[in-house]
């Protein structure tokens, strides 16, 4: 354990290079950490019926797995057709959307569920792999669309497209071009909604639902880091900011590194040191990040990593962490654990859609990204904090004693008031600037990433 002192005109705009990256593209939880005996020390044991959720998380996902072959998030659309599958821990139940009948394969699989599951097949519209093409139409055309804020000369934009998780049709988020807190992004203006879906649905072939949806905002701002380099840590990026180091990854070539977020510090050679006292991490390989997945790999001073997690309020200085075992795919209704330097753990966050394209206000599009929101079992109804970006997002296994891996924290969705929990005194950069909080966040795929730039990920 390390211990440290230390709208008629619809102004779809997509960067060209986003285009052809756009291929076929309550719970338990703790205040202050995840699990752990120091963390259980300072409260009562859960409830019976709260200890088992992770475990029937663990059932379900498996059972899942089993359906989708293994296959990503967006990988599924090669299941023929396949829509969406959703969890619920809470109920022990499996829902799976699918266009016509499932073959015999996934018949097997749903007549042999462990006891006490149950699941149902709810007939979808559209298979995954339709919408992904309709996704891609609409793409191809968005520059095409012009439809203008009624009574101003504001554009309209496309924040987000995702396929619906029923299967019924795209989702698309949209607002205005000159950010205004209209009647576009409260929802107050039905007849905007019915211009967007109706251009939307022209180009992609399909039923569009629109949805109001300000853009993604990128998290870019857990002290005193050292070698081996553990992830959560709090990094000070070559900017100055504060953001948060994710997982300790190998390269293909077997150098071991810290991912972080692209958007925190892309540039070649960039510094990273520690939160606190300003020790060198490492610096911003060239040849190792992926703007369209958010993520950059720190050449590390010291190129050793420990496997393990950072846990518990952002604050917390005795190094206590846990072992990181490996990774999976997400599952709508799945229950995470953000992770963010600068807020903390927070844990009882549920994953609401999966497989979402999003343009970050760099103007980079994100092909393939989650979004989950803090549920009534997350603190403060807290999903992160400003600075977390770069934290991983995980799930508890192992009887909470270990994590799994599950993403990187890219953006955020749905500010709100931060609680008092959150104040200059408990957020790591308070001092410099008033703590911003979240009821969502976007992240891309742990399984993504690693595909991606030919990482494998770094475990105990």
């Amino acid at each position: 354990m390390r211990h440290t002192a230390r709208r008629r005109w619809l102004a779809f705009a997509l960067p060209a290079a986003a285009l052809a990256a756009a291929v076929p593209f309550a719970v338990p939880s703790l205040a202050d950490a995840s699990s752990g005996p120091a963390a259980r020390a300072a409260r009562p044991a859960a409830p019976p019926a709260e200890r088992g959720t992770a475990e029937r998380q663990e059932v379900l996902d498996a059972a899942a797995g089993r359906i989708t072959e293994g296959l990503s998030e967006s990988g599924r659309a090669r299941i023929p057709g396949f829509a969406e599958i959703q969890v619920d821990p809470g109920h022990n139940h499996l829902r799976l959307y699918w266009k016509g009948t499932p073959p015999q394969r996934v018949e097997n699989v749903l007549a042999h569920l462990p006891h006490g599951v149950t699941a149902e097949v709810v007939p979808a519209r559209y298979s995954k792999a339709e919408l992904h093409t309709a996704r891609l139409k609409l793409l191809r055309h968005l520059a095409a669309m012009k439809l203008r804020v009624e009574g101003t000369a504001a554009g309209v934009r496309v924040t987000s497209i995702a396929p619906a998780v029923d299967g019924s049709g795209l989702e698309v988020g949209y607002d205005s071009t000159d950010g205004a807190a209209s009647g576009l992004q409260a929802g107050g203006d039905g007849k905007a909604r019915q211009r967007v879906a109706a251009a939307a649905g022209r180009f992609a072939g399909v039923r569009v639902a629109a949805i109001p949806r300000l853009p993604s905002v990128d998290l870019a701002s857990r002290q005193h880091d050292g070698s081996p380099w553990t992830g959560a840590s709090a990094l000070r990026n070559p900017g100055g900011g504060i953001c948060s180091g994710s997982f300790g990854v190998r390269d293909s070539k077997g150098r071991y590194m810290l991912a972080a977020a692209y958007h925190c510090g892309s540039a070649a050679g960039g510094r990273w040191t520690t939160w606190w006292g300003g020790d060198l991490v490492g610096t911003t390989d060239a040849t190792q990040r992926s703007a369209k997945d958010d993520v950059i790999g720190i050449d590390l001073a010291s190129p050793r990593v420990s496997g393990r997690l950072y846990d518990g309020p952002a604050t917390r200085t005795d190094g206590y962490a846990k072992p990181l075992v490996g990774w999976g795919h997400n599952n709508v209704g799945d229950y995470v654990c953000t992770d963010g330097a600068n807020g903390g753990v927070h844990c009882g966050v549920r994953i609401a859609q999966t497989d979402i394209g999003v343009t970050g206000p760099n103007h980079v599009y994100r092909p393939d990204v989650d979004l989950a929101y803090a549920t009534s079992a997350t603190p403060g109804g807290v999903a992160a904090v400003n600075g977390d970006s770069g934290g991983p997002v995980f799930t508890v296994v192992r009887n909470r004693t270990a994590d799994q891996a599950r993403g990187i924290i890219t953006a955020l969705d749905r500010t709100i008031t931060c609680p008092p929990a959150y104040n200059p005194g408990t957020v790591l950069d308070g001092h410099r600037r008033t703590p911003w909080c979240v009821a969502g966040v976007y992240y891309v795929p742990i399984g993504q990433t690693l595909h991606d730039l030919h990482w494998t990920l770094a475990t105990e």
